[in-house]
């Protein structure tokens, strides 16, 4: 091939390649993915029009132009939304995916309950619920006034769930209420027996499980026995636990 051949097909080449490139651009910018349907999924509580309006999307935008992150923070910012992902439905469907807060436990505060997730966030306030439904948590200091939205004690709340977690559905049941002292930085859980339970810390988790397991069966052996109950445990420290009866001195 001569060079003026090789010229002119490097010529066409790149006139061919502009083309489509150009083809290309104005297709993906066409009427053809403009948004036309937005809807939003896994709510329960909260309504699809107040997360629409939230995000900021709107019909008529280019699908590939909506910058989703932007979104998503911006749904996020509800105080009833725990996380919140865009999708893309081509051509034009845009799906905001939320995962709501959900009521983990009640919090006694004044002459309501304060309903928080797991995270500690508030997410409602009642004055009737039922008790048996939730954990009870209680803390030696709240401020004033609590928002739907605000954060409880995200540290007491992180050891509250890691004991939670780590506890069978039937175990659950043995206990009556989790209190969080801020200044300690240490729970204490309170048994259906009326047993306390000195947790501490965050530390030793799966060997203080263990051992709370066997509180458990003791509490049960004890009360069919008709046994004195136990007045408390501690269990944080190394080692064996100390026992506490309510019949010692």
């Amino acid at each position: 091939m001569t060079t003026a051949a090789r010229r002119r097909f490097f010529f066409k080449t790149s006139l061919f390649i502009l083309l489509v490139v150009l083809c290309l651009y104005l297709f993906l910018h066409s009427s053809f993915f403009k948004v036309d349907k937005i809807y939003v999924t896994g709510i329960s509580r909260i309504q699809a029009d107040e997360i629409i309006h939230m995000s900021g999307i709107v019909n008529g935008v280019n699908i590939f132009l909506l910058d989703e992150q932007e979104a998503a923070r911006a749904v996020k910012l509800h105080p009833l939304v725990r996380n919140a992902e865009i999708i893309r439905h081509l051509p034009r469907k845009i799906e905001i995916k939320i995962e709501e807060r959900k009521i983990w436990a009640l919090v006694p505060f004044k002459s309501s309950l304060i309903c928080i997730d797991r995270d500690g966030v508030c997410i409602d306030k009642a004055t009737e619920m039922s008790l048996i439904d939730y954990p009870i948590v209680t803390f030696n200091r709240l401020p004033s006034y609590i928002n739907l939205g605000q954060e409880v004690h995200p540290q007491g709340m992180k050891i509250i769930t890691g004991i939670w977690g780590g506890l069978s559905p039937a175990q659950r049941k043995d206990i009556s209420e989790f209190h969080y002292d801020a200044g300690k930085d240490e729970v204490t859980l309170y048994t259906v027996s009326g047993t306390e339970i000195r947790w501490g810390d965050q530390s030793r988790l799966q060997e203080k499980l263990n051992w709370l397991g066997q509180t458990f069966q003791l509490e049960h052996e004890m009360a069919r026995q008709g046994q004195d109950v136990l007045e408390y445990v501690d269990l944080r420290f190394k080692g064996q636990p100390v026992y506490k009866t309510g019949a010692s001195g």
